[in-house]
Protein backbone atom coordinates (compact mmCIF):
# COMPACT_ATOMS: atom_id res chain seq x y z
CA UNK A 1 0.00 0.00 0.00
CA UNK A 2 1.63 3.49 -0.48
CA UNK A 3 0.68 6.98 0.81
CA UNK A 4 1.58 10.26 -0.17
CA UNK A 5 4.13 11.97 2.35
CA UNK A 6 5.00 15.46 1.01
CA UNK A 7 5.60 15.28 -2.59
CA UNK A 8 6.93 11.59 -2.18
CA UNK A 9 5.87 8.12 -2.29
CA UNK A 10 6.12 5.96 1.21
CA UNK A 11 4.89 2.16 0.92
CA UNK A 12 4.07 0.34 3.91
CA UNK A 13 4.60 -2.72 4.90
CA UNK A 14 2.00 -4.85 6.62
CA UNK A 15 2.75 -8.52 8.03
CA UNK A 16 0.98 -10.75 10.57
CA UNK A 17 2.42 -12.83 13.56
CA UNK A 18 0.43 -15.71 14.91
CA UNK A 19 0.78 -17.75 18.17
CA UNK A 20 -1.34 -20.27 19.87
CA UNK A 21 0.14 -21.67 22.74
CA UNK A 22 -3.19 -22.81 24.71
CA UNK A 23 -3.12 -24.71 27.55
CA UNK A 24 -1.42 -28.55 27.43
CA UNK A 25 -2.70 -30.80 29.95
CA UNK A 26 -1.63 -34.05 31.31
CA UNK A 27 -5.24 -34.79 32.43
CA UNK A 28 -5.94 -37.47 35.21
CA UNK A 29 -2.72 -39.84 35.50
CA UNK A 30 -4.48 -42.09 37.95
CA UNK A 31 -7.03 -44.43 36.05
CA UNK A 32 -8.09 -45.58 39.39
CA UNK A 33 -6.49 -44.94 43.17
CA UNK A 34 -2.80 -45.35 44.25
CA UNK A 35 -1.89 -46.25 47.85
CA UNK A 36 1.11 -44.84 48.53
CA UNK A 37 3.00 -46.40 51.06
CA UNK A 38 6.85 -46.04 50.97
CA UNK A 39 8.63 -44.05 52.98
CA UNK A 40 11.05 -42.30 51.23
CA UNK A 41 11.08 -40.47 47.39
CA UNK A 42 11.83 -43.33 44.85
CA UNK A 43 14.93 -42.83 43.40
CA UNK A 44 15.63 -42.43 38.90
CA UNK A 45 13.20 -41.42 36.61
CA UNK A 46 12.11 -44.90 35.63
CA UNK A 47 10.24 -45.42 38.99
CA UNK A 48 8.38 -41.96 39.40
CA UNK A 49 4.74 -42.68 40.09
CA UNK A 50 3.88 -41.03 37.21
CA UNK A 51 4.58 -39.45 34.06
CA UNK A 52 3.40 -36.84 31.25
CA UNK A 53 4.73 -35.98 28.01
CA UNK A 54 3.89 -32.48 27.34
CA UNK A 55 4.67 -29.95 24.02
CA UNK A 56 4.17 -26.01 24.22
CA UNK A 57 5.04 -24.80 20.89
CA UNK A 58 7.08 -21.97 21.03
CA UNK A 59 7.09 -18.95 18.84
CA UNK A 60 8.05 -19.26 15.29
CA UNK A 61 9.40 -15.60 14.83
CA UNK A 62 12.11 -14.51 16.75
CA UNK A 63 10.17 -11.13 17.12
CA UNK A 64 7.59 -12.88 19.67
CA UNK A 65 8.90 -13.77 23.36
CA UNK A 66 7.70 -15.91 25.92
CA UNK A 67 8.65 -14.54 28.95
CA UNK A 68 6.78 -16.21 31.26
CA UNK A 69 5.14 -19.85 31.60
CA UNK A 70 2.86 -21.18 34.38
CA UNK A 71 1.98 -24.61 35.76
CA UNK A 72 -0.68 -25.83 37.94
CA UNK A 73 -0.87 -29.23 40.05
CA UNK A 74 -4.20 -31.13 41.21
CA UNK A 75 -3.93 -33.92 43.53
CA UNK A 76 -7.00 -35.80 45.34
CA UNK A 77 -6.01 -36.91 48.66
CA UNK A 78 -9.33 -39.88 49.15
CA UNK A 79 -7.30 -40.85 52.56
CA UNK A 80 -4.11 -40.58 54.83
CA UNK A 81 -3.17 -42.13 57.87
CA UNK A 82 0.02 -40.99 57.26
CA UNK A 83 1.13 -37.75 59.31
CA UNK A 84 2.43 -36.15 56.17
CA UNK A 85 2.11 -37.09 52.38
CA UNK A 86 4.77 -35.76 50.09
CA UNK A 87 4.66 -34.76 46.56
CA UNK A 88 7.82 -33.53 44.25
CA UNK A 89 7.61 -33.09 40.37
CA UNK A 90 10.45 -33.18 37.96
CA UNK A 91 11.07 -31.59 34.39
CA UNK A 92 13.26 -34.35 32.22
CA UNK A 93 15.27 -35.22 35.22
CA UNK A 94 15.30 -35.91 38.94
CA UNK A 95 17.54 -32.97 40.06
CA UNK A 96 17.25 -29.99 42.31
CA UNK A 97 17.24 -27.57 39.05
CA UNK A 98 14.51 -29.65 37.29
CA UNK A 99 12.07 -29.53 40.30
CA UNK A 100 9.02 -28.01 39.38
CA UNK A 101 7.15 -28.45 42.78
CA UNK A 102 8.12 -29.84 45.77
CA UNK A 103 5.05 -30.04 48.21
CA UNK A 104 3.52 -31.91 51.49
CA UNK A 105 0.27 -32.14 52.67
CA UNK A 106 -1.37 -33.38 56.25
CA UNK A 107 -5.50 -33.73 55.72
CA UNK A 108 -7.25 -35.32 53.21
CA UNK A 109 -9.47 -33.92 49.72
CA UNK A 110 -8.56 -31.92 46.80
CA UNK A 111 -5.17 -30.11 46.78
CA UNK A 112 -3.92 -26.82 44.11
CA UNK A 113 -0.81 -25.46 43.50
CA UNK A 114 0.33 -23.35 40.58
CA UNK A 115 4.04 -21.81 40.23
CA UNK A 116 5.05 -19.58 37.54
CA UNK A 117 8.38 -20.00 35.93
CA UNK A 118 10.36 -17.14 34.26
CA UNK A 119 14.44 -15.79 33.93
CA UNK A 120 14.24 -15.29 37.90
CA UNK A 121 12.19 -18.48 38.86
CA UNK A 122 13.38 -21.62 37.99
CA UNK A 123 15.32 -20.36 34.91
CA UNK A 124 16.70 -23.83 34.05
CA UNK A 125 12.68 -25.31 33.98
CA UNK A 126 11.29 -22.49 32.00
CA UNK A 127 14.44 -22.62 29.30
CA UNK A 128 13.34 -26.68 28.74
CA UNK A 129 9.40 -25.49 28.89
CA UNK A 130 9.56 -22.50 26.56
CA UNK A 131 11.68 -23.83 23.65
CA UNK A 132 9.09 -25.73 21.36
CA UNK A 133 10.32 -29.03 22.48
CA UNK A 134 8.53 -32.29 24.24
CA UNK A 135 9.47 -32.50 27.74
CA UNK A 136 8.69 -35.21 30.04
CA UNK A 137 7.20 -34.43 33.74
CA UNK A 138 7.98 -36.88 36.70
CA UNK A 139 5.99 -37.54 39.48
CA UNK A 140 6.79 -38.71 43.23
CA UNK A 141 4.53 -39.64 45.82
CA UNK A 142 5.88 -40.79 49.70
CA UNK A 143 4.50 -40.84 52.80
CA UNK A 144 6.41 -40.45 55.93
CA UNK A 145 4.47 -43.26 57.96
CA UNK A 146 1.29 -45.23 57.30
CA UNK A 147 -0.01 -44.76 53.63
CA UNK A 148 -2.41 -42.13 52.39
CA UNK A 149 -4.68 -43.30 48.98
CA UNK A 150 -4.88 -40.69 46.09
CA UNK A 151 -7.01 -40.78 42.88
CA UNK A 152 -6.42 -37.85 41.02
CA UNK A 153 -2.96 -36.38 39.65
CA UNK A 154 -3.09 -33.91 36.92
CA UNK A 155 -0.76 -30.65 35.45
CA UNK A 156 -1.34 -28.64 33.15
CA UNK A 157 0.72 -25.51 31.95
CA UNK A 158 0.77 -22.41 29.64
CA UNK A 159 2.13 -19.54 28.55
CA UNK A 160 0.54 -17.24 31.47
CA UNK A 161 1.07 -16.44 35.19
CA UNK A 162 -0.25 -18.03 38.25
CA UNK A 163 0.01 -14.54 40.08
CA UNK A 164 -2.11 -12.20 41.60
CA UNK A 165 -0.64 -9.41 39.90
CA UNK A 166 -0.65 -8.87 36.60
CA UNK A 167 1.28 -5.64 36.21
CA UNK A 168 4.93 -6.96 36.63
CA UNK A 169 3.95 -10.16 34.88
CA UNK A 170 4.50 -9.89 31.29
CA UNK A 171 4.24 -13.41 29.49
CA UNK A 172 4.35 -12.59 25.92
CA UNK A 173 6.14 -9.82 23.96
CA UNK A 174 6.36 -8.55 20.29
CA UNK A 175 8.74 -6.46 19.53
CA UNK A 176 8.04 -3.37 16.87
CA UNK A 177 7.90 0.16 16.40
CA UNK A 178 5.53 1.62 14.09
CA UNK A 179 1.73 1.12 14.04
CA UNK A 180 0.77 -2.35 15.44
CA UNK A 181 -2.62 -4.26 15.76
CA UNK A 182 -3.70 -7.17 18.30
CA UNK A 183 -6.14 -9.94 18.82
CA UNK A 184 -5.58 -12.00 21.74
CA UNK A 185 -7.91 -14.97 23.97
CA UNK A 186 -6.99 -14.93 27.57
CA UNK A 187 -8.24 -18.05 29.63
CA UNK A 188 -8.27 -19.06 32.55
CA UNK A 189 -8.05 -22.72 34.40
CA UNK A 190 -9.35 -22.11 37.93
CA UNK A 191 -11.54 -20.71 39.70
CA UNK A 192 -10.83 -16.77 40.25
CA UNK A 193 -10.91 -13.69 38.18
CA UNK A 194 -8.62 -13.60 35.21
CA UNK A 195 -7.22 -10.06 34.87
CA UNK A 196 -4.96 -8.91 32.04
CA UNK A 197 -3.10 -5.96 30.23
CA UNK A 198 -2.04 -4.68 27.27
CA UNK A 199 0.97 -1.99 27.52
CA UNK A 200 4.20 -1.12 26.20
CA UNK A 201 6.79 -3.59 26.13
CA UNK A 202 8.62 -3.00 29.06
CA UNK A 203 6.63 -0.63 30.68
CA UNK A 204 7.52 0.07 34.25
CA UNK A 205 4.52 -0.52 37.17
CA UNK A 206 1.57 2.08 37.21
CA UNK A 207 2.22 3.49 33.45
CA UNK A 208 -1.12 3.06 31.42
CA UNK A 209 -1.97 0.28 29.45
CA UNK A 210 -3.63 0.56 26.08
CA UNK A 211 -6.20 -1.92 27.10
CA UNK A 212 -7.27 -3.55 30.51
CA UNK A 213 -10.03 -6.10 32.04
CA UNK A 214 -10.86 -9.09 34.04
CA UNK A 215 -13.93 -11.56 33.67
CA UNK A 216 -14.89 -13.72 36.61
CA UNK A 217 -17.62 -16.13 35.42
CA UNK A 218 -16.48 -17.81 32.46
CA UNK A 219 -12.50 -17.46 32.53
CA UNK A 220 -11.82 -16.08 29.18
CA UNK A 221 -11.11 -12.66 28.30
CA UNK A 222 -10.69 -11.90 24.20
CA UNK A 223 -9.98 -8.28 23.16
CA UNK A 224 -9.41 -7.83 19.29
CA UNK A 225 -8.46 -5.28 17.06
CA UNK A 226 -6.48 -2.93 19.62
CA UNK A 227 -4.44 -0.63 17.62
CA UNK A 228 -1.70 1.15 18.75
CA UNK A 229 1.91 3.56 17.97
CA UNK A 230 4.62 1.82 19.62
CA UNK A 231 8.27 2.24 19.78
CA UNK A 232 9.36 -1.06 21.33
CA UNK A 233 6.25 -3.41 21.01
CA UNK A 234 3.75 -4.49 23.09
CA UNK A 235 3.08 -6.93 26.49
CA UNK A 236 0.65 -9.42 27.16
CA UNK A 237 -0.11 -9.54 30.93
CA UNK A 238 -2.36 -11.73 32.95
CA UNK A 239 -2.88 -12.97 36.04
CA UNK A 240 -5.39 -13.48 38.46
CA UNK A 241 -7.21 -13.90 41.97
CA UNK A 242 -6.45 -17.20 42.96
CA UNK A 243 -2.86 -18.22 42.91
CA UNK A 244 -3.88 -21.95 41.95
CA UNK A 245 -5.09 -20.53 38.80
CA UNK A 246 -3.35 -20.59 35.68
CA UNK A 247 -4.33 -17.82 33.69
CA UNK A 248 -2.62 -18.19 30.05
CA UNK A 249 -2.68 -16.61 26.53
CA UNK A 250 -4.82 -18.90 24.14
CA UNK A 251 -3.99 -17.63 21.30
CA UNK A 252 -3.04 -13.82 19.30
CA UNK A 253 -2.43 -12.26 16.38
CA UNK A 254 -0.43 -9.17 15.66
CA UNK A 255 -0.73 -7.15 12.35
CA UNK A 256 2.63 -5.12 12.53
CA UNK A 257 2.82 -1.71 10.09
CA UNK A 258 5.58 0.00 9.31
CA UNK A 259 6.64 2.55 6.72
CA UNK A 260 9.61 0.50 3.62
Amino acid sequence: MLKLAGEGLIAEHIETLEYTPGLKDSWDLEAATRSVINTGEATGIANADYSAVLTLPAPFDSRLSVLRIAARLAVTIDSITAGQLNCRVYVDAQDANHRLFDLSWTTPGAKLAGVDTHSGNLAAIFNLLKDGAAHTFYFFFWVNAGDSVISLCRLCEGVGSADTSYWGQEVLTVTHTGLLSVSSRIVREGTGTLSHMLTEKGAGVGQTGFLTGDISNTGIYGYGNTTCLVKNGVSIRCGGSVVTDVNYVYGCNFVLRSEQ
